[in-house]
């Protein structure tokens, strides 16, 4: 039986605690001026931003423009929760389901992993989006898992300084320097040996209107950043749909790639250390059943097949041994490379979550547990964690790369001893 993939239907958001957002201010209000009001204001609380990260600022005074743009995300959350039947919209008022109702429950009193994985149900018989995404994975790089690669690089990476970067021929030789490394990473991490000179030429016929005819006269200056960020598009999109098959924008691609994240079916980050761009694997199976206790069935297909998160239990002793392991060699290998005692936290998270292909909440989890244990003699290392800076005291607007809440504090910063 074929399973009917809708995933370009999908409302435009990422956060999937808009939905908690939206159903606690419906809780409040029945008026849609008001539950607006209520769905900002918790918007600013929870830093839900229109980005794929959470904000560090908040808005005292939003601009016209701004309210614009909150008012569509506005809407878009309310047409997805209507169509899971989560509410009701008559126009002018909304109210609650019963099963709005619950999914709020599910929200206060299990916490936002149920409340996803609540709404995943939902997602996933309407749309398929999930398993589409995890077949487009497994086919396209099955020796590594699944895993999907997608390398950006700036001009300034690849040894290009801005202030020489004046004319067509300029930008065209960093065309052809980025052309060279892309391929070299296609052939290391997906092993295929490709020539991508016929891509690179369709790239600079893309990028005509926005170069001058000669390669010796200057481009304008101020289309610099369009010009950089159509060549960062054209190329993620090749990677999407050329390499991987992935039939639908980048945008669509986005959206199920962190939603999935946060349920934890698939894992996406643009941090990982030391790759520039991209990389998405899955933290998912399909099959039609496993004895392996490590997978935690989610979602039943109607051709039989079912999704498995894998969720490892803390209760497994040999899970333990697995993590400490794999958090003491992270922390071994970014050490070796920075040189200090205490390194990025969330550097050695990456490196842990890729190689027990855990997601991300469940490393915060297990990383507070062994921070406790460390301490009572019971294991071979001894962790630190401290925070370097808190994320509001950044100049950035989105949190790239969130801190780990341990006993209350947020850690950025690790050390690890061996005992």
């Amino acid at each position: 039986m074929q399973i009917d993939a809708q995933p370009e239907k999908v409302k435009k958001f990422y956060f999937l605690e808009y939905f908690y957002v939206l159903l606690k201010s419906v809780q409040v209000f029945s008026r849609r001026e008001r539950i607006f009001e209520r769905f900002l204001a918790l918007k600013q609380e929870y830093q839900l931003g229109e980005s794929r990260y959470k904000k560090l600022t908040t808005d005292d005074n939003i601009p016209p423009k701004r309210i614009g743009r909150y008012e569509y995300t506005f809407n878009q959350v309310l047409a997805e929760a209507e169509e899971y039947e989560l509410l009701i919209d008559y126009g002018l008022s909304v109210s609650l389901t019963d099963r709005g109702k619950e999914a709020i429950d599910k929200y206060e009193v299990e916490g936002s992993i149920a409340f996803n994985r609540f709404l995943f149900q939902f997602m996933e018989r309407k749309y398929h989006a999930f398993r589409h995404l995890l077949e487009v994975c497994n086919k396209a790089n099955p020796e590594k898992h699944g895993l999907l690669i997608f390398p950006i690089y700036s001009a300034y990476r690849l040894g290009f300084e801005r202030s020489e970067i004046r004319t067509s021929a300029n930008l065209q030789e960093y065309f052809y320097a980025l052309q060279h490394q892309l391929e070299k990473y296609i052939e290391l991490h997906l092993g295929k040996r490709l020539s991508l000179q016929s891509k690179n030429q369709e790239l600079l016929d893309k990028l005509s209107d926005l170069l001058p005819d000669t390669p010796s006269q200057p481009f304008e200056a101020n289309k610099y950043a369009v010009i950089l960020k159509r060549v960062r598009d054209f190329w993620l999109q090749f990677f999407l749909q050329e390499l991987y098959n992935y039939q639908y924008p980048l945008s669509t691609f986005d959206i199920w790639a962190y939603r999935g994240k946060q349920i934890g079916v698939f894992h996406i980050t643009e941090v990982y250390p030391g790759f520039r761009g991209r990389v998405l694997y899955p933290l998912s199976i399909l099959v039609t059943t496993t004895q392996n206790e490590q997978f935690q069935d989610l979602f039943t297909y109607q051709d039989n097949l079912r999704l498995y998160l894998h969720q490892p239990s803390w209760e497994n002793e040999k899970f333990q041994d697995e993590f400490y392991d794999a958090l003491y060699n992270a922390y071994l290998v970014v050490h070796q490379l920075n040189g200090s005692y205490f390194v990025s936290l969330s550097s050695v998270r990456e490196r842990v979550c890729y190689n027990l292909k855990i997601p991300e909440y469940l490393f915060d989890e297990y990383l507070g547990y062994a921070y406790r244990l460390s301490f009572s003699a019971k294991l071979k290392i001894r962790i630190s964690l401290e925070v370097d800076k808190l994320p509001e005291e950044t100049k950035l607007e989105y949190l790239m790369r969130p801190p780990v809440m341990i006993d209350g504090k947020y850690r950025n910063i690790i050390a690890i001893d061996l005992v």
